[in-house]
């Protein structure tokens, strides 16, 4: 038995993330969530490697899915920064969504 086996473990710390992506209108071709591109590699740019990634299909008149992704660190540092204070200002995300087609909750004329 090697003298070396468990030596060099870190122990791991793990995050979990939560999203939600309205479903876009009716398109003939995909399109790319820039937002949540942008959120992933801050997490990632932050130390963190993405462990998984899980999604959650919504169907109901307005329909989405829910984008669970765990991340791990080696860090205690890196683990104890709060990634999901502030995302706006942290990862450059717009307050808007990219498509002009879809209007948000906080858009719409009451």
């Amino acid at each position: 038995m090697s003298s070396l086996s468990g030596r060099n473990k870190k122990k791991a710390f793990y995050k979990t993330f939560t999203y939600y992506l309205p479903a876009p209108p009716s398109r003939k071709s995909g399109y790319r969530e820039r937002e949540l591109d942008k959120i992933l590699q801050g997490f990632m740019d932050s130390g963190f490697t993405l462990e998984s990634l899980h999604t959650q299909a919504i169907s109901h008149e307005h329909g989405g899915m829910y984008v669970l992704a765990v991340f791990k660190t080696t860090s205690k540092k890196v683990s104890d920064l709060d990634l999901n204070q502030d995302l706006q200002e942290r990862f450059k995300l717009s307050h808007t969504h990219s498509s002009p087609d879809i209007i948000l909750d906080e858009e719409e004329d009451v």
